[in-house]
């Protein structure tokens, strides 16, 4: 996955129209390079980190964190095949993980109260679009169970909450507020929010209506007109309009083939939720409860693993969780009968 296509592969492969193989080359060079300096400087600074000033570490996982989503953006726009992003994935929550570490360091040690309380990523502003996607990409590339793990680096200093964006966590995550009849960046997602609601039957037309409207609407959006700039080019794609078409079980053959729609995420979504995702993992059920390595667990009774070969464990209140290794970061765990 960090080895760029060749050119010969990306004019035959590429989704985007718009992107040139001297911008992808330099873009994804640039950003392997960063990967290599901030894993090397983190690696053979182990044992002297606490040395380091935190803003330094911040800011160098922080620049890592935004890459790696691009990343993900440009090698889809590129024609990577998509099993090798979804490959990728874990990596990059890690890499976001990294930054939330450093970033919470960092907010801690502040002295002036005006220094502090900063999110990880400000859902107000721009980081809206990198949390969109870091979300729309790990429920379109079968990686169900690592939504949990997005959450407290969300909520992070966040107090607002967006409409679809708790929609979406909604489908995994059950302790969840009841979402706003809002969003933080009001076009093109406010849009959305009617597709959720609506009957069944006139779900198809909204969403072509969305995909219709979605490049307009995205005017002050920062990816609008990016094919014009520079190397912050990584394709125009409505990564929501394919979460919430997979989320919502919506027929799409009514603008399969609209433009911005990744329909081939949609796709490979459907049939991952066969091939990855263990039984009653996803979507969350009403009430289902679920808790995460190394919480106290908030009920007794016997837990089953949210991984590919799930595990059951019978546990105790307050016993805590075990960590299994998975694959996509910390292990979740779902409650599947309780102790009466």
């Amino acid at each position: 996955m960090r080895k760029i296509i060749d050119i010969g592969n990306f004019t035959r492969k590429k989704r985007e129209e718009l992107l040139s193989y001297d911008i992808y080359k330099e873009k994804c060079d640039d950003i392997v390079e960063t990967f290599d300096v901030v894993g090397d400087g983190l690696n053979k600074n182990q044992v002297h980190l606490n040395k380091i000033e935190p803003v330094k570490l911040m800011v160098a996982t922080r620049r890592r964190s935004w890459d790696a989503i691009d990343f993900l953006s440009v090698q889809y726009s590129a024609g990577i095949e998509i099993k090798k992003i979804r490959n990728f994935y874990p990596e990059v929550l890690g890499y976001w993980e990294s930054y939330a570490k450093y970033n919470e360091i960092y907010d801690s040690r502040q002295i002036s109260e005006s220094d502090r309380g900063f999110p990880h990523f400000e859902l107000p502003g721009n980081d809206f679009d990198r949390v969109n996607r870091m979300m729309c990409f790990g429920i379109l590339l079968g990686w169900d169970n690592a939504i949990p793990l997005l959450v407290p680096i969300i909520d992070f200093n966040n107090y607002q909450k967006d409409g679809m964006l708790e929609r979406m966590l909604g489908f995994f995550v059950s302790s969840r507020p009841e979402p706003p009849d809002s969003c933080l960046r009001h076009l093109p997602y406010f849009k959305t929010l009617k597709i959720f609601s609506a009957a069944e039957k006139d779900r198809p037309a909204l969403m072509a209506e969305y995909l219709d409207d979605w490049y307009h609407a995205s005017r002050r959006e920062p990816y609008y007109n990016a094919h014009t700039r520079d190397i912050s080019f990584w394709g125009y794609w409505s990564w929501e309009a394919a979460a919430i078409t997979f989320l919502l079980d919506i027929d799409d053959s009514s603008y399969a083939s609209a433009q911005f729609y990744p329909k081939d995420l949609v796709d490979f979504a459907r049939q991952a939720r066969k091939d990855y995702a263990p039984e009653g993992s996803a979507p969350i059920a009403p009430n289902e409860l679920r808790a995460k390595a190394g919480d106290p667990c908030p009920k007794a009774g016997l837990w089953q693993s949210l991984d590919v070969v799930p595990e059951l464990r019978r546990y105790q209140q307050n016993e805590e969780m075990d960590n299994l290794g998975s694959l996509y970061g910390l292990t979740v765990w779902r409650l599947t009968e309780h102790e009466q």
